[in-house]
């Protein structure tokens, strides 16, 4: 079975945490989508290439922090919404709805930096 990680070297911005939308003006939160799409559809395409598109695949995160400050996983993982439409974009994937996409673990590692793995293995 296939694989792709989109590897990137910060984490989700934070204006697209789900907490901070409410108070957050639709211009700054649209923005934040849009780049973070067009970010994980560049790198997903560089590796991914001509390749046909996962049917159907479990989406796992690894979210690296350089703090200990207490960080709500499931707004990190929210905020990785956009970078999943991008793998779509990218053809990646065939679709992210519930018959194409399973959602797998998140885990939050204290490390010297902030980074996030998004990783899509696909299901037979």
């Amino acid at each position: 079975m296939r694989t792709c990680t989109l590897k990137l070297n910060h984490l989700p911005d934070r204006n697209l945490n789900p907490n901070r939308g409410r108070r957050l003006h639709w211009s700054a939160r649209s923005a934040a989508t849009s780049n973070a799409r067009l970010e994980a559809g560049w790198i997903a395409r560089s590796q991914w290439g001509e390749q046909e598109p996962m049917q159907k695949a479990e989406v796992s995160y690894l979210f690296r922090i350089k703090s200990k400050r207490i960080i709500d996983a499931e707004n990190l993982r929210a905020g990785t919404k956009p970078y999943i439409d991008g793998l779509v974009d990218a053809g990646v994937l065939v679709a992210d709805d519930w018959r194409h996409l399973i959602s797998g673990r998140a885990l939050i590692v204290l490390d010297g930096r902030e980074a996030t793995e998004i990783t899509l293995e696909e299901l037979a």
